[in-house]
C-alpha cells in the first residue's frame, strides 16, 4: 500500500525550495536592480498572435523526475536563445540560472547548462550596488550570483525584454543533489513581495500581467504521476479538465505566497480547522505546524525517529486519505500517497509519513525543525521566517496554522494560479489523466 521512494528522491524535493528574504527587508528604498525600458515583445503587427486579439495560453512540457520535481524549458538571450531546464516554482519569485563561471567555482555545477552572457546581444548588467548581488541561503549553504538583464522566453512566444534575473556563479549550497538533478535553475511564479530583487523590480509574472497583448496573467499546472505534465501560461488548458465550467476559485489571502484559507484538514482521527495553505509547486511533500503534524502522526500510529526526524510508520499500514476542505469543497489525497518507503542494501524496508513538521514557537533564523536533516532550513523558512511581523505575507490569524502544500496534493488536480485576480483555482482532471 505504500509506494517505494528511493532515498535520493525523498530528499530531491527539498533542494527546490529556497530560503526567501524576510518581506520587511524586501521593501527597500534602493532599487539598483530595477529594469528600464521593459516590454513584452509581440510580433510585427503589434499584438501577440497577429490578428489583433490578445494571445491565448501556450503550453510547456513538464518533465517528471520520479514525482520529486517537475521541470521545463526556459530560453534566455538573443539572437540565438540559450535553453535551460528550470523548475517552475509557485513558492518563490526570482529567476536564476548558472553563469559562465559556475562550473569553475562549484563542482556540483559541472554538466549544467550555463548562460553565456557574451553570446547574447541583448544582455546588460544592472547598476553596481546593493541589489546587484544575488544571495540565497540554503540549509546546506549559500547560492551566490549577480542580477543581470536579458530577454527571457517561456513557451513559444511569451517573451519579456530586459527581464531582471540572477546569473549564479556559486552553487555549493545546493550540495550533491544539484549535480545529480536534471534541472539547471528556477523560475519563480509567486508575487513580487517574495522577490529578492528589491522594490520596483518586476517579476516575470508581473510583466505578463502589465502587458495588453497577454489575455490572462495566469499559469496552470498538470503535474503528471510518474509521467510528463504540462504548464499552461497565459491561461489554462480546458482539454485537461473534467469540466472547465466547474473551477473552484479561492481568493489569495495576501499577494505574496499563493496562500489560501483552508476550512478543514482531516486524516484518520486527526482534524484541524481555520488553517491556511501555501500552494507550492516547488515542494513535493506537505509541511505543517509541528504540534498539528504530531497529532496527525499519532492518529495513524506514527512514531518520531530522532535520527531521521521523520515519523516512521509500519510498511504494511493502510493509511487513510488526507482531506483538505478548500473553498467549501473537500479534496482527497489517496492513502497510498501519504507514505514513502526506503530500502537498505540488504532489503530491509523502512516507511515514513509523507508529511513534515515545523515548530512555529520562539524560533529564530538559525533554528529550524523539519523532517529533513540535511536541507531542513529551506522549506521551514518559507513559512516561519516570513510569519508574523509588520510586513509579513502571512496574515496574523494564520501565523501558527499555515501549511505548505506540495506536489503530493497538487498533482491530484488541475491547479490554476490567477495573478490578475489574485485567486487560486482547483478543477478535476479528466479520468484518463488520473490512471
Amino acid at each position: 500500500p505504500i509506494r517505494k521512494v528511493p532515498n535520493e528522491e525523498h530528499h530531491a524535493n527539498v533542494i527546490l525550495s529556497h530560503k526567501p528574504p524576510r518581506v520587511a527587508s524586501v521593501v527597500r528604498s534602493s532599487s539598483a536592480a530595477t529594469a528600464t525600458d521593459l516590454r513584452l515583445r509581440g510580433n510585427s503587427s503589434g499584438n501577440s498572435n497577429g490578428n489583433g486579439a490578445p494571445r491565448r495560453e501556450e503550453n510547456v512540457v513538464l518533465r517528471d523526475l520520479d514525482n520529486a520535481a517537475y521541470f521545463g524549458k526556459l530560453r534566455i538571450g538573443t539572437p540565438a536563445p540559450q535553453e535551460f531546464d528550470v523548475i517552475f516554482d509557485t513558492g518563490s519569485s526570482d529567476i536564476w540560472v548558472p553563469g559562465p563561471y559556475c562550473a569553475r567555482t562549484s563542482e556540483n555545477c559541472r554538466g549544467k547548462n550555463v548562460f553565456d552572457d557574451k553570446a547574447s546581444t541583448s544582455f546588460s548588467e544592472v547598476p553596481r550596488g546593493k541589489l546587484s548581488k544575488f544571495d540565497i541561503e540554503y540549509g546546506s549553504g549559500k547560492v551566490l550570483g549577480k542580477f543581470v538583464r536579458d530577454t527571457v522566453t517561456v513557451a513559444e512566444h511569451f517573451t519579456v525584454e530586459h527581464q531582471t534575473f540572477a546569473m549564479v556563479h556559486h552553487t555549493d549550497g545546493l550540495g550533491d543533489l544539484y549535480s545529480s538533478s536534471k534541472f539547471d535553475g528556477l523560475l519563480g511564479l509567486a508575487f513580487d513581495n517574495l522577490s529578492s530583487m528589491g522594490y520596483g523590480v518586476k517579476t516575470f509574472m508581473t510583466n505578463l500581467k502589465n502587458h495588453p497583448d497577454v489575455e490572462k496573467a495566469m499559469v496552470a499546472f498538470y503535474l503528471g504521476d510518474e509521467t510528463d505534465g504540462e504548464l499552461a501560461i497565459g491561461g489554462y488548458n480546458e482539454n485537461l479538465m473534467q469540466n472547465p465550467d466547474d473551477i473552484n476559485w479561492v481568493p489569495v489571502a495576501t499577494p505574496a505566497y499563493w496562500l489560501v484559507a483552508m476550512d478543514h484538514i482531516k486524516m484518520g482521527g486527526f482534524t484541524a480547522s481555520s488553517a491556511a495553505g501555501i500552494m507550492d509547486t516547488g515542494t513535493s511533500l506537505i509541511y505543517g505546524p509541528k504540534n498539528e503534524v504530531a497529532r496527525l502522526a499519532r492518529s495513524v500510529n506514527g512514531k518520531w525517529d530522532e535520527d531521521l526526524e521523520l515519523y516512521s510508520i509500519p510498511c504494511d499500514a493502510e493509511l487513510p486519505e488526507l482531506e483538505f476542505t478548500i473553498g467549501g469543497r473537500t479534496y482527497n489525497v489517496p492513502g497510498e500517497e501519504m507514505g514513502m518507503m526506503d530500502e537498505d542494501d540488504d532489503g530491509t524496508q523502512y516507511c515514513f509519513l509523507s508529511i513534515s513538521a515545523m515548530d512555529w514557537d520562539d524560533v529564530d533564523e538559525g533554528e529550524v525543525d523539519t523532517l529533513d536533516v540535511r536541507l531542513e532550513a529551506e522549506v521551514a523558512a518559507k513559512i516561519r521566517n516570513l510569519a508574523g511581523g509588520q510586513a509579513s505575507p502571512i496574515p496574523y490569524q494564520y501565523r501558527h496554522s499555515t501549511w505548505l502544500i506540495g506536489d503530493v496534493f497538487l498533482r491530484q488536480r488541475y491547479c490554476i494560479f490567477d495573478y490578475d485576480n489574485r485567486r487560486f483555482g482547483l478543477a478535476e482532471l479528466k479520468d484518463d489523466l488520473k490512471e
